[in-house]
C-alpha cells in the first residue's frame, strides 16, 4: 500500500508530464478544431459547465432536453425539446435533416435502454459518444490505487430487467452504470469515451454532500471534524469535470477515465480545514474544529457520508481504498483539478447568492427547504448535543 506522500509524488509527476505534452510545446496556446457537439441535457448541474467550456473553445453546441430545468440558460443556442423515455423525435429529425456531430455527450446514463435507444438513432451522424458514468461502477473500495481496470459491480439479468428508469436504480446504481458503459461500447465499439467522476462538487450542487462543509464552516462556532482527519477523500469540481469532458472530445480520447482528484491527495482534515479557511477569508467567520473519534460518532448515531458527507473512515470494512482511486491515466490524458478552497468558495458563493433568488421567486417555505437541502449533513442541534457528549466524556 502506498503512503500518502507516494501518492502525491506520483500525481505531481503525472501533472508535470501532462503539462509538457507535445501539444503544449508546439508553440503558443492549443487551439482545437471547431467541433459540432450535441449535448443531451446541459442545463442541470454538470451539463452547463461542459456546455460553457465548449463555447469558450469556439465549438458549436446543440442542446436536447425536456426544457424544464433552467430553460432560460444558453438562449443563443439551438434547443431541441424531447424526453429520453417518451419522445426522441427531435433526435430523429436531426438524422433526417442530415446533421452531423463530432461528439455526443450523455449525462443521463442510469439505465441501458435510454442510452441504447438514443445511440441507435444517432449512430449514423456522430463520431464519438461520451458517457458520464461514475466511480461507483467499481465492485469495492478495498484496493488502494485501483485504476480503470478494476473489477466492476454486477447485478443479475433478472433484477436489471426490472430497472427501467433512474428512479428505480437504488442500490444497483453502480452496477447499472457499468451495464450502460458496456451497452454503449457494444453499440459503438472503439468510439465511446467513458468518464467516471466521483463526488461532483461546486456551484449548482443541491445534494447537501460536499456543500455541508462549505456551509457549516460559514456558520461559525465549533463544528465536528469526523474521525482522525487522516482518512482519504476524493472529489471533482464540476468545472474541472466540464473542462476534462471537452478536452477528451478535442483529443478524441476513447475508453474509460477516472474523473476525480488524484489518489491520496486530500484527507478529511484537508476538506474540513479548507472550508474554515474559506469562511475566514471571504466572510471573516472564525470556526473551530473538534475532531471526534469515528467510533464515538457511530455510537451516537452520527453516520459517515450521511451526516458527515464525503467522508468514510478507511478503517471501515470494505473501504480501505476509499479516496485512493488512481487517476494516473486521466492526468496523463489532460485532467487538471483545482484546490479545495476554490471548490468550497464556489459552492458557498452559490449558496449565498442563489438563496435570495429562491426566496424572491418561490417564497419563504421553498426557500427554507432549499437551504436545508443544500446544507445537508448533521442537524445543527444534534451536532451541539454530540459535541457536549464528547466533551463530557473527556472530562469524565
Amino acid at each position: 500500500m502506498k503512503t500518502r506522500r507516494e501518492f502525491i509524488t506520483d500525481a505531481s509527476a503525472l501533472t508535470i508530464g501532462a503539462a509538457l505534452a507535445p501539444s503544449a510545446l508546439a508553440g503558443g496556446i492549443f487551439k482545437p478544431k471547431k467541433l459540432n457537439i450535441l449535448m443531451l441535457g446541459g442545463t442541470g448541474f454538470a451539463g452547463p459547465k461542459m456546455v460553457q467550456r465548449a463555447l469558450d473553445h469556439g465549438h458549436n453546441v446543440t442542446l436536447f432536453n425536456r426544457g424544464q430545468t433552467a430553460p432560460e440558460m444558453f438562449p443563443d443556442l439551438e434547443h431541441i425539446q424531447g424526453d429520453r423515455y417518451t419522445d426522441l423525435s427531435g433526435l430523429e429529425k436531426l438524422v433526417a435533416d442530415g446533421r452531423k456531430f463530432d461528439a455526443v455527450i450523455d449525462t443521463f446514463t442510469y439505465v441501458p435502454k435510454t442510452v441504447i435507444d438514443t445511440m441507435d438513432i444517432l449512430l449514423p451522424i456522430m463520431g464519438q459518444y461520451v458517457v458520464i458514468s461514475t466511480t461507483s461502477v467499481y465492485a469495492s473500495r478495498t484496493n488502494p490505487g485501483m485504476d480503470e481496470t478494476g473489477e466492476l459491480a454486477t447485478v443479475s439479468d433478472e433484477i436489471a430487467a426490472g430497472i427501467t428508469t433512474h428512479r428505480e436504480v437504488g442500490v444497483h446504481y453502480g452496477a447499472m452504470k457499468a451495464r450502460v458503459e458496456a451497452a454503449a461500447e457494444e453499440r459503438f465499439p472503439g468510439k465511446v469515451c467513458v468518464i467516471r467522476p466521483g463526488l461532483i462538487v461546486g456551484d449548482r450542487d443541491t445534494t447537501g454532500r460536499f456543500t455541508y462543509w462549505s456551509v457549516r464552516a460559514s456558520e461559525g462556532g465549533t463544528m465536528i471534524g469526523p474521525g482522525s482527519g487522516e482518512d482519504f477523500i476524493q472529489v471533482i469540481d464540476v468545472r474541472d469535470l466540464g473542462d476534462f469532458t471537452i478536452h477528451c472530445i478535442e483529443q478524441k480520447h476513447m475508453g474509460a477515465y477516472n474523473g476525480i482528484s488524484p489518489a491520496g491527495q486530500w484527507t478529511s482534515k484537508d476538506m474540513v480545514e479548507s472550508a474554515t479557511r474559506v469562511a475566514k477569508k471571504h466572510l471573516d467567520v472564525d470556526t473551530k474544529i473538534e475532531w471526534i473519534d469515528a467510533d464515538f460518532l457511530a455510537a451516537n448515531g452520527v453516520n459517515a457520508w450521511q451526516h458527515m458527507p464525503a467522508w468514510v473512515p478507511n478503517s471501515a470494512d470494505g473501504y480501505q481504498g476509499q479516496g485512493q482511486i488512481s487517476t494516473a491515466k486521466s492526468i496523463k490524458a489532460g485532467l487538471k483539478t483545482r484546490s479545495l478552497e476554490d471548490s468550497h468558495w464556489n459552492a458557498l458563493n452559490y449558496y449565498k447568492t442563489r438563496g435570495p433568488e429562491i426566496l424572491d421567486q418561490y417564497g419563504e417555505e421553498q426557500h427554507t427547504q432549499w437551504l436545508q437541502r443544500i446544507r445537508g449533513g448533521l442537524d445543527p442541534q444534534r451536532e451541539q448535543e454530540v459535541l457536549k457528549l464528547w466533551n463530557e466524556r473527556e472530562e469524565g
